[in-house]
């Protein structure tokens, strides 16, 4: 819980923890934690579990964004707004442990608490930041440009070395090509020595070399 409560006072976290508006929540696996329609204005914390993040449009498959991991904060596009519906669907892939924190309480550590403001902010950029490769990567008209962006937006998040947070085929309806399409491009790039992958497992090789074929 670091990244929104990091360099606080571990008496006024602890405040905030038992406040009657921060609320613990259990989930099944597959189970919709929110959705366009049904969710909380809550900022949420996974304690254990993981769940992943989609996109849903209407008459389209739907995209799936990211996977959300233990420890990971989501919700932020809930608060502070007069929208009647959530951005994108979250669903259990284990069973999840999960504390809401209320708008009210959100708000309230933002007027009290410099700190917990600061790493709010700097939260809120991180997902600007983030939010604006992936529309870079789906705006891209190239089948290459699109697993490209993907690859290194992915590199961006974990590292040199990760796992595809999709199978394959889910891959392929995201970049919006057909699988072998999918399957040549990454042959191409291996073959070129710019990736290795082993299964669903990538490490990229040439990193500069990636970034210079978009």
């Amino acid at each position: 819980m670091a990244s929104m409560f990091e360099n606080m006072d571990h008496q006024k976290v602890m405040a905030i923890l038992k406040d009657d508006r921060t609320v613990l929540r259990h989930y099944k696996r597959g189970e919709t934690v929110f959705d366009p329609r049904q969710y909380n204005r809550c900022l949420a914390y996974i304690m254990k579990g993981k769940a992943t993040v989609t996109l849903q449009k209407e008459g389209q498959n739907s995209l799936p964004m990211r996977r959300l991991d233990e420890g990971s904060f989501f919700g932020i596009a809930a608060l502070f707004n007069r929208s009647d519906e959530y951005v994108s669907e979250i669903t259990a892939v284990t069973d999840l442990k999960i504390i809401l924190f209320d708008e009210d309480l959100i708000e309230e550590c933002i007027r009290d608490y410099p700190n917990f403001a600061m790493n709010y902010v700097c939260f809120q950029s991180e997902r600007i930041r983030f939010l604006n490769r992936k529309i870079n990567l789906l705006a891209s008209t190239s089948s290459h440009n699109s697993l490209t962006g993907y690859l290194l937006n992915a590199a961006s998040r974990f590292g040199e070395k990760f796992r595809l947070e999709v199978s394959y085929s889910e891959l392929a309806k995201y970049l919006n090509m057909g699988r072998s399409s999918l399957y040549r491009a990454l042959d191409d790039l291996q073959e070129r020595g710019v990736i290795s992958r082993n299964g669903r497992n990538i490490t990229l090789i040439n990193y500069q070399a990636l970034k210079k074929s978009q």
